[in-house]
């Protein structure tokens, strides 16, 4: 017996009240909107601008360990940036499902949505799951009563991938802002700086590790060594947007647009 998709019927019902928007400039999606869920201006400002091609990101600009691999669907600059901030710092949390929505296309090849408000398409594990637990990365200062945005990306792509969403980590010690701090500074900043609340137990497990925003690595690494260490023997990390030199053809098209 087939059970009705409760979440789904929600997110339909929530269209008439609160229609979906652009991710990166708010604005009311209509019939034009690209995908499902850009508008046509930041499409062709952010999407074909700030793609991070391909997704996997290289370890010559970042310090991953613990890790299998990390991907990211965007640049951080520009657009991308301002739909992060907005969402983090501005209290705009519906941009986290629609910053979701973009990297399962992005980067795991979701068949995108016709129209605003569907969902992309076949993401849905068949057969083996692609990962058997979504982690999201624990805030640094966590609001009571709030979900951080790496908690509500999870939580979207969970709701894709039909897969579990777990969230075991925590801060073992006080840190600094990252942004504050040298590459250096920022490693050891965040060495053991995370744990799994105890009885978790990833044995053997496939984990997807979410994020905003990936910078030197420094925040997934460590997460994903408290993940390992409680058992998971493969874990990717994923972000909206990772923080690397524009190449140089992006570069130029961002100069032409000033």
């Amino acid at each position: 017996m087939n059970h009705p998709d409760w979440k789904l019927l929600a997110e339909k019902a929530a269209l008439y009240l609160y229609p979906r928007r652009c991710p990166f400039c708010g604005a009311v999606l209509g019939r034009d909107a690209v995908q499902g869920t850009v508008c046509p201006a930041c499409f062709e400002a952010a999407d074909k601008r700030l793609v991070h091609l391909p997704p996997r990101l290289p370890e010559t600009e970042h310090a991953f360990y613990a890790l299998n691999s990390a991907v990211a669907a965007y640049y951080y600059s520009g657009e991308v940036r301002h739909a992060i901030l907005a969402c983090k710092r501005g209290g705009e949390l519906w941009r986290a499902r629609e910053l979701a929505d973009r990297m399962a296309v992005l980067i795991w090849g979701a068949m995108p949505s016709h129209a605003p408000g569907r969902r992309p398409a076949a993401l849905a594990p068949v057969g083996m799951p692609r990962y058997h637990y979504i982690v999201p990365v624990p805030p640094r200062e966590p609001l009571p009563g709030t979900a951080g945005m790496p908690l509500l990306l999870a939580r979207r792509l969970g709701i894709l991938m039909q897969t579990p969403v777990l969230a075991p980590l925590y801060s073992t010690k006080p840190l600094q802002p990252q942004k504050e701090l040298t590459r250096a500074e920022r490693l050891a900043n965040k060495k053991d700086a995370y744990a799994c609340r105890p009885g978790t137990d990833l044995s053997g497990k496939r984990v997807l590790l979410v994020d905003d925003i990936i910078t030197t690595g420094a925040t997934v690494s460590a997460c994903a060594l408290a993940l390992q260490q409680a058992g998971a023997y493969e874990i990717t990390a994923a972000a909206v947007a990772a923080t690397e030199e524009l190449p140089k053809s992006l570069q130029k098209s961002t100069e032409k647009r000033k």
